[in-house]
């Protein structure tokens, strides 16, 4: 087999090989341009080596498809609807049936005729008594006057949760036992998180994520099935970093 078919087989297995090793969607891979690809090589096939590494390219692309076939099933089970697949269906439907579909979830939250004097009355009085937001919450967060929201590095050290020495150190202890722990291989993200106190694990995932944004850490996840994994850098790496939220319980 010459190196230009040969290439062609070893595109195909690598780029198959990407997609079951990470988290990208596997429908990323056109099954069938590939296979189109394999037809057209096999009948130049001649010899045991090349007939093998075919059928280790046909062995790869069966392993994408059950990797769609996975997406699926977890797309549906969680009540996921394809915005695309969405609009295929609108385009098909005739005018009838979308009027119909239309009128069948239309739910007007209010209509002419349910309007009073009485009712209008009823809601001024309501809105005119409310107690404004400010008042509202003064017993659980007393009359500071603070709202839920984001906390940055210059709030901790206002707050004085931590002083800079403190926050420094902090990070670097964590990047050590994220670094040990990694030693270049991904990590389970809540087990290295920790499974202490519910305090020490916010605390722990705040500096992790300290340690991701300056790029001295990294995180990727499985859409299929949940996992989050983190893994330390020796040198920090450059590039725009992407958002993930992630939700820290007592007893997760």
């Amino acid at each position: 087999m010459n190196q230009t078919k040969l290439d062609d087989y070893l595109r195909v297995i690598e780029l198959c090989r990407d997609v079951e090793t990470s988290s990208a969607n596997p429908f990323d891979v056109d099954i069938r341009e590939k296979l189109m690809i394999l037809k057209q090589r096999l009948p130049e096939l001649k010899f045991l080596d090349e007939l093998l590494v075919d059928s280790e390219a046909m062995l790869e692309l069966s392993q994408i498809i059950k990797l769609q076939d996975q997406w699926l099933k977890s797309r549906a089970s969680a009540l996921y609807i394809d915005p695309l697949l969405i609009q295929l269906k609108l385009k098909l439907l005739p005018k009838e049936a979308l009027s119909e579909a239309f009128v069948k979830s239309w739910h007007p939250v209010a209509q002419l005729d349910q309007l009073s004097p009485r009712g209008l009355e009823r809601a001024f009085v309501y809105w005119r008594e409310l107690t404004p937001i400010s008042e509202r919450f003064k017993d659980q967060f007393g009359t500071y006057g603070i709202r839920p929201g984001v906390v940055d590095y210059s709030d901790l050290l206002t707050l004085g949760v931590f002083t800079k020495e403190q926050f420094e150190t902090s990070l670097a202890e964590l990047h050590d036992e994220l670094m040990r722990k990694s030693n270049g291989e991904w990590v389970d993200y809540r087990q290295f998180v920790g499974n202490e106190s519910y305090e020490s694990k916010v605390r722990r995932a705040y500096l992790l994520a300290f340690l991701i944004s300056e790029g001295r850490a990294v995180l990727k996840t499985e859409p299929l099935t949940g996992k989050i994994w983190t893994m330390a850098l020796a040198e920090k790496v450059k590039g725009v970093p992407k958002s993930v939220a992630i939700s820290i319980t007592g007893d997760s």
